[in-house]
C-alpha cells in the first residue's frame, strides 16, 4: 500500500527516538491515517505524584480545567485537591481536607514542555473567606480550614475580548454539622459569588466584580456584544436550604445575570430571565444572538438536585434583548423511543456556515446517561443532532446522531478543524452515583458529519484511563491536548485501587499527565500553510491570509480559542467564512456579525482536500475579533510582555517525552513550518520560514540507523 510523505516522516522520527516512542510501524502508519495516533505521556517534573491515601499536603495538579491562551500557552488547574488525604469517608472528611486548587501554565511553544506557576497559585481564592456563608441556623459548622474557602473547582470559564480569561463561581468547603477542632462532620460545598480574571501579560490572577448569587457548577456563555451570561449553579450542594430566602430552597439558582467587561459588574436580568436549569447547563450562542439550552447538563445522581427536574427535558432559548425564555420542544435522545434530558454527556455546536446564511445551528450531543435523576447509571451509546433554525423563530428539529462504538459517560467532545468531532475519555458507568465503579473508555472515536456515523479511533495510553474531570482541547497545530482525571474517593469512602487492580476499574488517584492526540489529517497528506496575514478582525469586515495554496483552499474557518471545564466549553464554535477573493499567495474572506463571531480570540484555519477527499486543515493563526489587539500581544505594551520561566525544566524522561511532543508538528511536512508559525503567530507576515521537513527527515533517518546499530550491538553481547 502506498504511504503518504507525512506518514514516512512520522515513521522516521519515531524510529529515531527509540523503542519507548516507536509506536508506528509501516502498517500502523496506514492505520493512523484512519484513526489518528496518541503521543507519549508527559508531565510536570516538579511536585509530588500522589498515590491512594497519600498524606502529602499537595499533589501534582491534574488538568480538570484548561484554556488555550492567545500567546500559545495553556492555563490549567486541578480539581478535588486534598482528596488524597481522606482516610475514612469523603462525606465525613472532605470539608476539612479539601484545599484550593492549584493553577499552572504549560508552555509547549518551542516543542519541549515547561511549566510555571501563576500568581497567586490558587487564582486569588476568596480573600474575604466565607463569613456570610449560607449556614443553617442552630446547626454547628466547622470552617477551621481557611485554605479551602475560595476554590476554583466547579467554576465556569470563558475567554474575554481583551485577551484575558474570566472564571465565575467556585467552591467553599466546610463541615455542617461540624465542630471546630474536630476533623469529621458532614461536608458541604457552597457556591461562590466571586469572579477571577487571569491576565497572561502578567501571569497573574485578579478579582473582578462579585455575582449577586453564589454559584457552584454555573453555566457561562459569551453574548454577541461581548457581555457574559450566567445561569444556574447551586449555592449549597448537599443542603440547598436558605432560611433568609426560602423560595430559592430545594433547587438550583434560577436567577440569571449578565457581566459587563467594561464596568466589571454583574446585573440581575430580572424575573423574566429566571429559569430552572441543571448544573452546568449545556448552552450555546445562536447566530441570531439568542442562547440555546440543549436539554442537558451535569447529573447529580442518584438523589437529584432540584424538585422541578422534569422541566430540564425541554430545550429552550433565551433572548437577551427581551430577557425572556422560549421553550422549543423535547429533543430525541437516539434511535430508541426515548427523548429529553442527557446527563453528563458533551454538547457542542457544529460549524456555522455562510452557505445557509448562518441561519442553521446544529448541535451534537453524545454519551452520558439518559434522563434526570435517578438517571440510567449505565452510560448510553446514543448521540443526538439538534438543528435550530434561527430564520424560523429558533425552530427545533431533532434526529439521531449515530450510535457510538462505546458507551460513554463523561466523555469530552472536541470539534476538529476538518469538521469531524473527537470523543475521548470517560467511563461506561456514572461515577458520581458510585465513584470508582466505572471501566475507563480507552478508545477514542471520530464522528463524520457527512455520514453521521462514529468510527473507532486510536486508544489512550495503557493504565491512564481518564474518567471523572477529564479534559481534551484543540491546539493551534490541529492536535488535541488530553489531560485530567480527578476522581472522588472510591465509593465515597477513601481512595483505593482494589477495583482497578483486580477488575480494571478506574484509578483512584488524580492523573497529572498529558497526551497529545494527532487526528488522521496529520498522516493523510501535505497540509496547507498560512504564512501570514490579518491579526485584528472586525465584525462585518474581512480577513486576509497569505497561503501558497490559495487556488486550492476549500474553506476559511475561525475557531474560537477553547476554554474547558467539566466537558463544557459553551463558547466552542467554528465558523466557515465566505471566500471573497483569491490571488497568488493570498485568500480573503468575509467576517460575519458578532452574533456569529462574538468578540474574542480565534484561530484562523484554511483547509484543502487531497485526491481521496480528505479535508486537510492548516496550522491555526491566532487572530482577534474586536476593536483593538491586546497590548501585550500587539507589542505596544513593552513592560508587560508574557513572562517566560527563568528555568525551563524538561519533563521526566525527556529523551522519550520531548520528541513525542515535537512529532505533533514534525509528522507532517507543512506542520513543521506551521509549528514555527505558531510560536511566532504575531510576527510580521513577511517573515516566513521555509518548511524544515527535509532536514528533519535526514536527521531522523540517520538517528534511526544509529539507534538500530546500537541495539544490534547490544543484542550481540554475551
Amino acid at each position: 500500500m502506498a504511504r503518504t510523505p507525512s506518514a514516512l516522516v512520522a515513521l522516521a522520527l519515531l524510529a529515531a527516538v527509540g523503542p519507548a516512542t516507536a509506536a508506528l510501524t509501516p502498517a500502523s502508519a496506514d492505520s493512523a491515517a484512519a484513526t489518528g495516533a496518541f503521543g507519549p505521556l508527559f508531565q510536570d517534573p516538579a511536585g509530588h505524584t500522589c498515590v491512594a491515601q497519600d498524606p502529602a499536603p499537595k499533589c501534582k495538579p491534574a488538568a480538570m480545567a484548561v484554556a488555550q491562551l492567545p500567546d500559545g500557552r495553556v492555563l490549567y488547574w486541578d480539581g478535588l485537591e486534598g482528596m488524597n488525604k481522606v482516610q475514612y469517608n469523603v462525606v465525613a472528611e472532605f470539608g476539612n481536607t479539601a484545599q484550593n486548587d492549584q493553577t499552572r501554565l504549560l508552555d509547549m511553544r518551542d516543542g519541549s514542555p515547561s511549566w510555571s506557576i501563576p500568581s497567586p497559585e490558587d487564582g486569588g481564592a476568596n480573600p474575604k473567606g466565607n463569613p456570610g456563608g449560607e449556614y443553617l441556623p442552630g446547626v454547628p459548622h466547622n470552617d477551621d480550614n481557611k485554605a479551602n474557602d475560595g476554590d476554583l473547582f466547579c467554576s465556569s470559564l470563558v475567554q474575554l475580548a481583551d485577551g484575558t480569561l474570566l472564571t465565575a463561581g467556585g467552591t467553599s468547603y466546610y463541615l455542617e454539622p461540624g465542630v471546630s477542632g474536630q476533623p469529621y462532620g458532614v461536608t458541604e460545598l457552597e457556591g461562590l459569588k466571586v469572579t477571577h480574571v487571569f491576565d497572561p501579560a502578567h501571569n497573574t490572577w485578579r478579582l473582578s466584580g462579585d455575582m449577586n448569587y453564589g454559584r457552584w457548577y454555573p453555566g457561562l456563555v459569551t453574548l454577541s456584544d461581548g457581555r457574559l451570561f450566567v445561569t444556574s449553579g447551586v449555592t449549597k450542594l448537599l443542603k440547598p436550604l436558605y432560611p433568609s430566602h426560602p423560595t430559592d430552597s430545594g433547587t438550583n439558582v434560577k436567577q440569571t445575570e449578565t457581566y459587563d467587561p467594561a464596568t466589571k459588574k454583574w446585573t440581575y436580568t430580572g424575573s423574566t430571565g429566571d429559569k430552572s436549569l441543571p448544573l452546568y447547563p449545556r448552552l450555546h450562542l445562536l447566530p441570531d444572538g439568542n442562547v440555546y439550552y440543549d436539554a442537558g447538563g451535569q447529573t447529580y445522581n442518584p438523589q437529584g438536585q432540584s424538585y422541578d427536574e422534569a422541566l430540564w427535558n425541554m430545550a429552550s432559548s433565551y433572548n437577551p434583548r427581551t430577557k425572556t425564555w422560549t421553550d422549543l420542544g423535547v429533543p430525541n435522545i437516539g434511535p430508541i423511543p426515548s427523548a429529553g434530558f442527557r446527563g453528563s454527556g458533551f454538547s457542542l455546536l457544529l460549524p456555522l456556515s455562510y452557505k445557509d446564511g448562518y441561519s442553521k445551528a446544529r448541535v451534537l450531543s453524545a454519551g452520558g446517561v439518559i434522563g434526570v435523576s435517578p438517571g440510567s447509571y449505565l452510560a448510553t451509546d446514543t448521540s443526538t443532532l439538534n438543528t435550530i433554525d434561527t430564520a424560523n423563530g429558533d425552530k427545533l428539529t431533532s434526529e439521531d446522531g449515530g450510535t457510538l462504538n462505546n458507551r460513554r459517560w463523561y466523555s469530552t467532545g472536541v470539534l476538529l478543524p476538518n469538521g469531524q468531532v473527537l470523543a475521548v475519555n470517560g467511563a461506561d458507568r456514572d461515577e458520581v452515583v458510585n465513584p470508582g465503579s466505572g471501566t475507563p473508555v480507552m478508545q477514542a472515536e471520530l464522528w463524520n458529519p457527512a455520514t453521521k456515523t462514529w468510527s473507532k479511533a486510536a486508544s489512550l495510553a495503557a493504565d491512564h484511563g481518564r474518567t471523572y474531570h477529564n479534559t481534551a482541547m484543540l491546539l493551534a497545530d490541529g492536535s488535541v491536548l488530553i489531560g485530567g482525571h480527578a476522581p472522588i474517593g472510591t465509593g465515597y469512602a477513601f481512595q483505593t485501587n482494589l477495583g482497578h487492580d483486580n477488575l480494571g476499574l478506574s484509578r483512584a488517584e488524580a492523573d497529572p499527565t498529558f497526551q497529545i492526540y494527532r487526528p488522521p489529517y496529520f498522516f493523510q497528506g501535505p497540509r496547507p500553510t498560512i504564512n501570514g496575514g490579518s491579526r485584528l478582525l472586525h465584525n462585518g469586515g474581512a480577513i486576509s491570509l497569505e497561503t501558497q495554496q490559495a487556488p486550492d483552499v476549500q474553506s476559511v474557518l475561525l475557531v474560537r480559542n477553547p476554554s474547558l471545564t467539566h466537558l463544557i466549553d459553551a463558547d466552542q464554535r467554528s465558523v466557515e467564512l465566505r471566500i471573497t477573493k483569491r490571488s497568488d499567495g493570498r485568500v480573503e474572506a468575509a467576517v460575519p456579525g458578532s452574533a456569529v463571531v462574538p468578540p474574542g480570540p480565534y484561530l484562523a484555519f484554511v483547509t484543502t482536500k487531497d485526491s481521496a477527499g480528505h479535508v486537510l486543515p492548516s496550522v491555526g493563526r491566532q487572530v482577534f475579533v474586536g476593536e483593538t489587539l491586546p497590548a501585550y500581544i500587539s507589542g505596544t505594551d513593552t513592560k508587560h510582555q508574557p513572562d517566560k520561566p527563568k528555568n525551563k525544566p524538561k519533563a521526566k524522561g525527556s529523551s522519550t517525552t520531548t520528541p513525542g511532543i515535537g512529532v505533533a508538528a514534525a509528522s507532517d511536512p507543512s506542520t513543521a513550518a506551521g509549528l514555527a508559525a505558531t510560536r511566532t503567530a504575531f510576527a510580521s507576515p513577511s517573515k516566513h520560514r521555509a518548511p524544515a521537513w527535509p532536514i528533519w527527515l535526514a536527521v531522523a533517518v540517520l538517528l534511526g540507523a544509529f539507534m538500530s546499530f546500537l541495539r544490534r550491538g547490544i543484542a550481540r553481547r554475551p
